[in-house]
């Protein structure tokens, strides 16, 4: 879980797909600790007075170069060659650094700050530099301040963590952890709107992680610990975007749901009538949810998966309704009320291909919106035996659909 925090950095929403690549790197204000000043990885094969100054700390520091001869102290070189990697290997071991690979990377010179200064770095300042650093990068450093944190070289007030502080570090590392599920959730999936939803949450995520950290590293430990838990709670929005949760997975879901709910209905109502039960309005009810499972099934075909996962929701009801309604007489206002609802259907359709063909449809949808509220309240009218009342409703339903229709 410490490592690795995000296999191949945050994806954000300067990036479609892949590494990001900024000119923004996070550094600690007293970068420039006493002594060196290192600006890059130093490793094998590197030849600079970096190599020069570090191998002069590392003699001054205990872990000597040579005895004797080249590297030893006072005729240090500018090449990092077997001899600087292997004190490098033992520093690194001696001040928990890991992995100890000998390679003097981002966190070695994070801790080699920290041990000049004797204190927690500051708040970290954002500076431009002509080298690209991927976000995962910057996450490692950033991880690796933390980890720097919790060394014994660091000031006594650290060593001894109140509970606020360990609390706050055990978020951090859930956001860290929540970033990298969300990164890998996005990686592996192949839903284009998924994607995007995913990574504006992920770089909301990434945002709310630098603002704690602030906070954290200023020592209000109450406030880093809340904004922590904003961050991972829209890692986690990233993760529901993609993990299984996108529209063309829930929508395929419920589609066959719907279907298998179809088939047993149909059932019931076959027994319900053989009984000797009305099933008239059940079985327009479950006829009506089969064209609207047909039209979600269309939209899934089309890779309108919006579309789909709505108009099977709509089935889905209908299926409940049909169940419902088995042994229901069905009263003349009843009628008139599906053929109102029926009604409804064929306009809003109609105005969903108009809008996809580009024409103005005006106040359609709201004319429609309305005739469907005047439905509903019909419905309930009639549960309560006001047939009246529920002609009236109706009456108004179908003026409304009217007027949507007159604005196309």
């Amino acid at each position: 879980m410490q490592q690795n925090i995000l296999k191949r950095g945050l994806i954000g929403r300067l990036c479609a797909v892949g590494l990001l690549s900024v000119g923004l790197v996070i550094v600690p204000t007293n970068a420039q600790a006493a002594g060196c000043t290192f600006t890059q990885d130093l490793q094998l094969g590197v030849m600079n007075e970096e190599v020069r100054c570090l191998q002069k700390y590392l003699n001054t520091s205990g872990f000597t170069i040579s005895e004797s001869g080249v590297g030893s102290a006072g005729r240090e070189t500018t090449e990092f060659k077997l001899l600087t990697e292997a004190a490098v290997i033992k520093w690194q071991k001696a001040n928990k650094v890991s992995p100890a690979s000998g390679l003097f990377g981002p966190k070695s010179r994070l801790v080699y700050t920290a041990l000049q200064s004797e204190k927690l770095p500051t708040a970290p300042t954002a500076v431009n530099t002509s080298a690209t650093l991927t976000l995962e990068t910057q996450l490692q450093a950033l991880k690796a301040q933390l980890a720097t944190a919790t060394t014994a070289k660091i000031t006594t007030a650290v060593a001894v963590q109140t509970t606020a502080v360990k609390k706050a570090n055990s978020a951090m590392l859930n956001v860290l952890d929540a970033i990298d599920n969300a990164k890998e959730a996005i990686d592996d999936n192949d839903d284009a709107k998924a994607i995007d939803d995913a990574k504006d949450s992920l770089v909301d995520a990434y945002d709310d992680f630098m603002d704690g950290l602030r906070s954290y590293l200023d020592g209000d430990y109450a406030d880093a610990i809340d904004t922590f838990d904003d961050a991972v709670k829209n890692a986690e929005d990233a993760l529901e975007y993609t993990d299984g949760n996108s529209d063309e997975s829930d929508a395929d879901d419920l589609i066959n749901e719907v279907a298998d709910r179809i088939d047993e209905i149909a059932d019931a109502i076959d027994e319900a009538d053989a009984a000797g039960k009305a099933t008239s309005k059940s079985e327009d009810l479950l006829d009506k949810a089969k064209d609207i499972l047909d039209d979600a099934t269309a939209s899934f075909d089309d890779k309108e998966y919006s579309d789909a996962l709505d108009f099977a929701e709509d089935a889905q009801n209908l299926v409940d309704d049909a169940e419902d309604a088995i042994g229901d007489k069905v009263s003349g206002v009843s009628v008139d009320l599906e053929d109102a609802r029926d009604a409804a259907d064929d306009a809003r359709a109609d105005v969903k291909a108009s809008i996809k063909k580009g024409t103005d449809v005006g106040d359609a949808e709201d004319y429609l919106d309305e005739a469907e509220n005047y439905l509903d309240d019909a419905e309930d009218a009639i549960d309560d035996g006001d047939d009246k009342d529920a002609a009236h409703l109706i009456d108004s339903a179908l003026d409304a659909i009217k007027d949507a229709l007159d604005e196309f």
